[in-house]
């Protein structure tokens, strides 16, 4: 007689391999190892997309200067522009109020050729750095300096400040003439010159910025993009510039081509008689001045200051030519000194050039 084994229960049913549900736990495995791969990469997703961009930290160059009246100012020579709240400034490592800091122009951008002015600062030396406040890694020092003021008991005039009545307070003189000299170079050609090639190209910043033509009056708006090309037969032209304006530009026949706004005009070739451009950014120029293609000997001055691209010719100021001269000289890439400073006047009769602004290359033969 057949008798249940005791410790077996007789309900117990024994697992036959290869029957209906021998596969169920491996499904089971399977799907609770796949939901954790999901859960995994759905978490580093979340980390990784939460991460802040980096964000692009501003370049400025500023010169220090002060009317010797407790206020600082920085003048804008180059970089970036920056808005009144997206930076702060520490005078001797403490942070200025905004209600103390104003912008030369009255309005809330500080950028080429503008001072930023600083008041309340007491006499004596000061230690200026500009901080930019970033969104992801706090603040972050873009630019130092130093400054000093200097309140006489009695007025005296002081040959170094450009006072308020003359012009508004910019920078100590000898600051400035240091910027004004540095990769700079000064060009005169009684006769014998050309403008090989090229053109004139910046964008408008400024609000009321206009052109005249022989055709008549052209209004400006700020983000057009203007091209100047001189016409390489008639090819008298004169600019003057300062800072980020234009005082003047006008050319006997050139192609003037306007972009860059909503409706942009035919390009235009003929006179520019006049231009006010009260704002300018990203000069950028290919205009090429060069002797003719028979120099003939003509009094020239060429000083080269402190350009290094010009093997031999590094120190401050060097004057390279100042006499008659039959020497084949090309000047590429004319354009603004890091202040702005841009003279350049090419008279088509007398075939004379003068020019004093910043170069890409020159060459002399």
């Amino acid at each position: 007689m057949r008798q249940d084994h005791p410790a077996m229960p007789k309900n117990y049913k024994l697992h036959v391999p290869g029957s209906a549900d021998s596969g169920v736990s491996e499904v089971i495995g399977a799907i609770l190892l796949i939901s954790v791969v999901i859960a995994a990469v759905a978490i580093i997703g979340v980390i990784l997309l939460s991460q802040n961009t980096p964000q692009e930290i501003p370049n400025v160059n500023f010169m220090t200067g002060t009317d010797n009246s407790n206020r600082l100012y920085l003048f804008h020579n180059g970089g970036d522009s920056l808005t009144i709240g997206s930076f702060s400034v520490l005078v001797d490592g403490v942070t200025q109020n905004n209600n103390n800091i104003a912008i030369s122009d009255g309005s809330t951008t500080w950028s080429l050729g503008k001072n930023l002015i600083i008041s309340g600062i007491t006499p004596g030396q000061h230690s200026v750095a500009i901080v930019y406040n970033t969104t992801g890694t706090g603040q972050v020092v873009i630019r130092s300096g130093t400054a000093n003021i200097i309140l006489p008991v009695t007025p005296v005039i002081n040959p170094d400040i450009i006072t308020a009545s003359a012009y508004p307070p910019v920078i100590s003189v000898p600051l400035l003439m240091e910027n004004v000299t540095n990769n700079s170079i000064n060009y005169y050609r009684e006769n014998g010159t050309i403008i090989q090639s090229g053109y004139l190209q910046f964008n408008v910043t400024g609000i009321n910025s206009s052109m005249y033509t022989s055709t008549g009056f052209l209004q400006l708006n700020v983000g057009d993009t203007v091209n100047i090309a001189p016409d390489l037969v008639s090819q008298g032209i004169t600019m003057f510039g300062v800072g980020n304006q234009i005082c003047e530009l006008t050319a006997q026949k050139a192609t003037l081509t306007i972009t860059n706004r909503s409706s942009n005009p035919s390009p235009y070739t003929g006179a520019i008689n006049h231009t006010w451009i009260t704002g300018y950014k990203d000069f950028r120029s290919t205009l090429v001045l060069s002797t003719a293609s028979t120099p003939g000997t003509y009094y020239t001055e060429l000083a080269v200051n402190n350009y290094p691209s010009y093997t031999g010719y590094q120190s401050f100021s060097s004057q390279i030519i100042n006499s008659t001269s039959s020497k084949n000289i090309v000047i590429s890439n004319v354009k603004p000194m890091p202040v702005g400073l841009f003279v350049l006047q090419f008279n088509n009769i007398s075939k004379s050039t003068y020019f004093v602004g910043n170069i890409t290359s020159i060459s002399i033969s």
